[in-house]
């Protein structure tokens, strides 16, 4: 999938159009940039192909001419035609919640509300970006560097599907990591693909290793933290994880599929694979810094509550919970702000990444909203049930 999607009028500067696009493609690679004149295979589906590569992009560039507002057909103006492609591609990325960057392009000006159909009139409030042909080295430089810094599309990396030695894998894995943690949606958007491909068998494998590499790395963070043997986190962490992650990407997938009303289990486990381990990655990295500070404070204090706590059982835990209470002075305070402080990150970051699951299954917000209250109202049940039983 491209990340850069590129609404344009073929008639509307068409010179300024290619130019754009020929730097686009100089600065992230072709695979990267979407314009639909080369980028659409012979024989396929117009309408599907623009669709698809419109859900898979990152942001959307709405390149906008002297000639964009007044273009004409023979039953009036093209705006106002519903079938539109310029005003579809617009409607779709702004129903998705994509970025839409307006591009003024040899001194368009930026249409007013009154002059778009109704569907279209958030679009002036989008932020566009002016490129002057006086300018235009500067102004695409700018534009570029948007693109890397708040959207996390970054200049001269390629992402082709290109076979590679087996040592790339480690290292594309950590990569993504990376790009994960920092920029969830345009990674988990990107490593989805589209249509079909969302649920593809090879993709749920790659997710399925990033999330075991996610539980993995938090795991050995909290044995670490608690000085004891790795394994004593590591593998009961590992397998409770991935049990956790089935569990919830079921409910999940059932919530969507009430509001959708067709199977969807693989395209929601995918991106919930991704969401899960990076969740976990943050929770897991915050819990450390915790526990660290309180370590530094009163040693062995955490494994002497854990081991205490596995004897005493789950009623006693008030009681030998003390000690590591009043061992959060000094310095454990300030590790334990900082610890909060990276939840609170991941928190955020869950909330970015969330949108995925719009892209992956083609829904607008209000259908995500239901869904993801659905989600919420399954899962409160079902721990009623299991609180009842267990009582």
């Amino acid at each position: 999938m491209s990340d850069v999607f590129i609404s344009y009028r073929r008639q509307d500067s068409p010179a300024a159009t290619g130019r754009l696009a020929d730097r686009l493609y100089a600065a992230f690679g072709a695979d990267r940039v979407f314009l639909d004149v080369g980028d659409i295979v012979p024989g396929a589906n117009f309408v599907q192909a623009l669709e698809h590569a419109l859900a898979g992009a990152t942001v959307v560039l709405a390149l906008v001419g002297p000639g964009w507002l007044r273009a004409a057909a023979n039953n009036g103006r093209r705006l106002d035609d519903p079938d539109d492609f310029v005003r579809r591609e617009i409607e779709l990325a702004l129903a998705h919640g994509k970025p839409v960057i307006p591009i003024l392009l040899d001194g368009a000006q930026m249409p007013k509300a009154q002059e778009l159909p109704p569907s279209l009139q958030d679009f002036t409030s989008c932020q566009a970006v002016v490129l002057a042909n006086d300018r235009w080295d500067a102004d695409t430089s700018a534009l570029i560097d948007v693109l890397a810094s708040q959207y996390g599309i970054t200049p001269g990396v390629s992402h082709g599907r290109h076979a590679s030695a087996w040592w790339h894998k480690p290292v594309e894995l950590a990569t993504d990591l990376v790009e994960l943690l920092v920029h969830p949606r345009a990674l988990i958007v990107r490593r989805l693909g589209s249509g079909a491909a969302i649920g593809a068998y090879s993709l749920l494998l790659r997710a399925l290793a990033m999330l075991v590499l996610c539980l993995a790395l938090g795991n050995l963070l909290l044995g670490v933290a608690s000085q004891g043997p790795p394994q004593r986190w590591l593998v009961p962490g590992l397998t409770l994880g991935l049990l956790m992650a089935v569990a919830l990407s079921a409910v999940l997938a059932g919530a969507w599929r009430v509001v959708q009303r067709v199977p969807c289990w693989s395209r929601v486990a995918t991106p919930f694979a991704y969401l899960f381990g990076g969740t976990w990655l943050y929770f897991c990295t915050g819990t450390f810094v915790m526990l660290f500070g309180v370590e530094l404070v009163q040693p062995q204090v955490l494994q002497d509550f854990i081991a205490q706590a596995s004897h005493a059982g789950t009623d006693a835990l008030p009681t030998v919970s003390v000690p590591l209470m009043r061992a959060v002075h000094g310095p454990a305070l300030v590790t334990v702000a900082i610890g909060s402080a990276v939840w609170l990150a991941g928190i955020a970051w869950c909330v970015r990444g969330w949108a995925v699951f719009r892209i992956a299954l083609g829904a607008g917000r209000l259908a995500a909203a239901v869904a993801f209250l659905l989600w919420v109202a399954l899962l409160a049940g079902l721990c009623a049930l299991a609180w009842q039983a267990a009582t």
